[in-house]
């Protein structure tokens, strides 16, 4: 769904009093994400009730000073149940300066003994209390907490293509090349250097990076028109089979990556699955 009538449907339920205490904001990009959950807590603590960005309480939003409205930016993306209990403490002391306390979290997981209690918060918040979630896809949350909140999805929107892209491109296919010509010990060498030389972050980078790759492949392969490509000069490099489940795989990486998984072997994992899934071994 488009961005201006995800706005205008919210606008609507507000009209109707119908706003839920809980929301999942997902799908889209960050910014986007952001944009909404923006205009959600606008609407709700305008005043004028539209989210005019002209008064009072709207510049506080704007500006990211409003009393009643906070951001949690848990590290790594994982919500912990620190950040739970402050939220917790706080969300039953009634707003600063508005009708409404809202709590926007960037989230991609919350850890399990953070789940239980953060899921207590969305059950039985006072009504004041408003709870956002925004994160890439729903995929790491729990079931309950998904059931229990209002979803708003964005539709998925191409990242611009960047330089160092193809640099990621031609480092995953020399990997995939090495595998292939059964040079075993040049590409241990070449993933323990590969991982020595890069931190975490960077490495979740290169395979967000290498998972666009492996998409434009997907849809490559398929004849699909260039607009549909991240990168409009696509040129295939490796005679590898492309499906669905290779593109999930690699974001599973991304993920356990992140939550301090092998980085060195996940990837060499990740490269022999792919060989072995097309007989090339």
């Amino acid at each position: 769904m488009r961005i201006d009538s995800i706005k205008s449907i919210i606008l609507k339920t507000k009209e109707k009093n119908k706003i839920q205490n809980s929301y999942i904001i997902y799908g889209g990009d960050r910014k986007k994400r952001e944009e909404i959950a923006l205009f959600l807590s606008g609407i709700l603590n305008c005043e004028n009730g539209i989210f005019c960005e002209k008064c009072e309480s709207c510049e506080k939003i704007k500006n990211n000073t409003h009393p009643d409205i906070r951001w949690i930016f848990p590290e790594k993306s994982i919500l912990s149940i620190d950040e739970v209990k402050t939220v917790k403490e706080d969300i039953f002391i009634k707003p600063y300066y508005n009708k409404y306390k809202i709590y926007i979290f960037q989230v991609e997981y919350i850890k399990e003994e953070a789940a239980s209690s953060f899921l207590k918060i969305i059950e039985e918040p006072p009504f004041y209390g408003i709870i956002i979630i925004i994160c890439p896809n729903i995929n790491f949350l729990l079931p309950t907490i998904i059931s229990r909140c209002s979803k708003i999805y964005l539709n998925y929107t191409l990242p611009e293509y960047k330089e160092e892209f193809e640099k990621y491109k031609e480092e995953f296919v020399e990997f995939i090349k090495l595998t292939e010509d059964k040079k075993f010990s040049d590409f241990f060498k070449k993933i323990d250097l590969f991982c020595k030389n890069r931190k975490r972050e960077e490495i979740e980078t290169w395979i967000e990076s290498i998972l666009f790759y492996i998409r434009d492949s997907f849809f490559y392969n398929l004849s699909f028109s260039k607009e549909f490509l991240i990168n409009k000069n696509f040129e295939k490099k490796i005679d590898i089979s492309i499906d669905i489940n290779l593109m999930e795989k690699l974001w599973e990486v991304k993920q356990r990556i992140k939550y301090n998984i092998n980085t060195k072997l996940a990837i060499e994992n990740l490269i022999f699955q792919i060989i072995l899934a097309n007989d090339k071994l």
